[in-house]
């Protein structure tokens, strides 16, 4: 809550929407979360599918470089899900601590993001530059 407290203080429209994207992916995680389970959390996986889509169009559309390790490691999350569907002898803790690490580093990276947003918001003389413009 503090990482999004914080993009909605000082981050711009890019973190504000990673972090909203971030507490709606929490919130319906809440609501479909078998718990008790070790089996893949198919629901969570869609979930984490649409955020992953999220993030790499924010990451394909800012000229910040923050949002790229965001997606990299919302796809990790992803993969993550995905090998323990494919194997087996994923056992349910490694896939459940993987999933917590992936996301403790999705919010240190969008508090990084909107930490350091005031700073840029001043020298980002052209906010809505051609898609595939050179990134500073």
């Amino acid at each position: 809550m503090v990482a999004c407290g914080l993009a909605v203080w000082r981050g711009r429209d890019e973190e504000r929407l990673a972090a909203a994207g971030l507490l709606a992916n929490w919130a319906l995680t809440l609501v479909v979360f078998r718990s008790r389970s070790q089996e893949t959390q198919w629901a969570i996986l869609a979930l984490d599918s649409a955020l992953l889509a999220l993030y790499m169009w924010i990451a394909l559309r800012t000229r910040r470089f923050w949002p790229l390790p965001v997606a990299g490691f919302q796809l990790l999350c992803v993969v993550t899900h995905v090998a323990h569907a494919v194997d087996p002898r994923v056992s349910g803790w490694a896939y459940l601590t993987a999933g917590i690490v992936w996301s403790y580093l999705i919010l240190f990276t969008i508090s990084y993001g909107a930490w350091t947003a005031p700073r840029y918001a001043e020298t980002d003389d052209e906010p809505n530059a051609a898609f595939g413009a050179m990134r500073r």
